[in-house]
Parts: C-alpha cells; sequence; structure tokens
C-alpha cells in the first residue's frame, strides 16, 4: 500500500507539475491566479506524500530467520547428549 501511495504521489506531482508549468503566464485574472494557486498547493501536497512514504523504500528490509532445533533436520546441529536421550543416534 505504501508503494501505490508513493507512486500516485509521484505521478500526481509530475502531472501537476506540467500543467503549472504548461499553463504558466503572468496575468492579474483572479481565476488564472486562483487556479495556478490550487495547482501549487497540489504539488506541496505531493511533496509530503512522497518526504512520508521515502523512508520506506530507504531503510533496508530486515529478514529475521528463526532459529528452531529441530532433529529431524539434516541441516542440524549436531548435539550427541540430546541426540542419546532422543534414541536418534
Amino acid at each position: 500500500m505504501k508503494a501505490f501511495s508513493f507512486a500516485l504521489s509521484a505521478l500526481a506531482f509530475l502531472t501537476s507539475g506540467y500543467f503549472f508549468v504548461s499553463e504558466f503566464r503572468v496575468t492579474g485574472e483572479s481565476n488564472h491566479v486562483i487556479y495556478m494557486g490550487m495547482l501549487f498547493t497540489l504539488m506541496i501536497i505531493c511533496v509530503l506524500g512522497l518526504i512520508i512514504n521515502i523512508p520506506d523504500f530507504m531503510k533496508a528490509k530486515r529478514r529475521v530467520r528463526g532459529f528452531s532445533y529441530n532433529s529431524y533436520s539434516p541441516q542440524r546441529i549436531r548435539n550427541k547428549s540430546f541426540d542419546s536421550q532422543l534414541g536418534l543416534m
């Protein structure tokens, strides 16, 4: 779910950035100022989404290998006293 959120934030940032740059013009029209302000606000929200989700991709995945003693495993540690109690020798 975090990867989806990260990808969606990046896609929305790139899309809103494209429209912001392509429709940028210096004007005093209130509609255009509001539109550009909304695009800028969307870009800021996307940057915050990227900042929140990027630590999950930067940290290394910790893989915990559980150790349990199994007498029937071929990769087990040989313990003669334990094996003699169970009659495995």
